[in-house]
């Protein structure tokens, strides 16, 4: 999966090159916070969370050695339902964002393995993390999310599952470890077009890269970018059409939940077996249980 620099990149070039009223974004803060959301609960990059759930529940997908995370299945349950009823929450558009930005760079990656002859397993999903990270660390994003009140009412009341406010703040404080900007920007909700890029020059050829390439990274990049502003920019488009504004204030919502496996914290989890996080991880797995 792309790393959150990647992740946080992706934000930043959106917010300095876009109006981010025209694509539906009010609160800047919080949809970059959604841009990290899948991710919080799988075990790997926020370890003190009291809890984990499965890949394949946070990234609507199916287990595989490379996933392709649903970002559309998502899309069609907790987004356009509510399109005729003023939209959704910034949180949950960055959520969506999120799953198309994993869902580009591993259907490409997939394609990349395939027409080199690469076998699935897990020392190719150790190079491809490890050019991911490269490459992340290159592009260095200076956005970090900040904890707002409105941050934490759209956590707790996101569609699929509960972020509680502890997790919030766990996880913006991994968010500031993983980029480790020199200067974290802070980002503020009323004033998103004063975000300047900070996208730096992707790696050299010769900066160690284990199993991609840093062109294939780079059309990889330019491709999810395109992406997620087309769905923006439809996602704006239908709300005005159904008579919405896409940049009025938020609609609160009461989410209806399915039931979701739970899993118990990364500490108790990835210690029995450091892979249970992966998104190979099965649906029928004893170390996931309904609460």
């Amino acid at each position: 999966m792309p790393s959150w620099n990647i992740h946080a990149a992706h934000v930043e070039r959106l917010l300095a090159e876009e109006d981010p009223g025209e694509l539906g974004i009010r609160d800047a803060n919080a949809f970059l916070f959604g841009n990290f959301v899948p991710d919080i609960y799988v075990g790997y990059l926020v370890p003190d969370v009291d809890h984990t759930l499965r890949y394949c529940d946070t990234h609507v997908t199916e287990p595989h050695a490379i996933p392709i995370p649903g970002a559309d299945e998502f899309w069609d349950e907790f987004i356009e339902p509510n399109v005729a009823e003023d939209g959704v929450d910034d949180l949950t558009l960055g959520v969506w964002a999120h799953l198309m930005a994993d869902n580009r760079y591993n259907t490409f990656v997939r394609a990349f393995n395939d027409e080199h002859g690469i076998p699935a397993g897990n020392e190719t999903r150790i190079r491809k993390q490890s050019d991911f990270d490269r490459f992340g660390k290159a592009l260095a994003p200076a956005l970090v999310p900040e904890v707002t009140p409105e941050l934490l009412r759209e956590a707790e009341a996101f569609g699929p599952y509960e972020i509680g406010a502890e997790d919030v703040v766990r996880a913006i404080a991994a968010a500031k470890r993983l980029l480790n900007p020199a200067e974290p920007a802070r980002i503020s909700a009323n004033a998103p077009e004063a975000v300047e890029a900070s996208v730096g020059p992707a790696p050299s050829a010769a900066d160690g890269y284990l199993l991609l390439t840093r062109d294939f990274l780079e059309e990889t990049f330019d491709a999810a970018d395109a992406a997620i502003r087309e769905g923006l920019r439809r996602y704006a488009a239908e709300v005005r059409a159904a008579g919405g504004d896409p940049a009025a204030p938020a609609p609160h919502r009461v989410p209806k939940r399915r039931e979701l496996p739970v899993g118990p914290p990364p500490s108790i989890l990835l210690a029995k077996n450091p892979e249970a996080a992966a998104s190979t991880q099965s649906a029928s797995s004893g170390e996931f249980r309904s609460r």
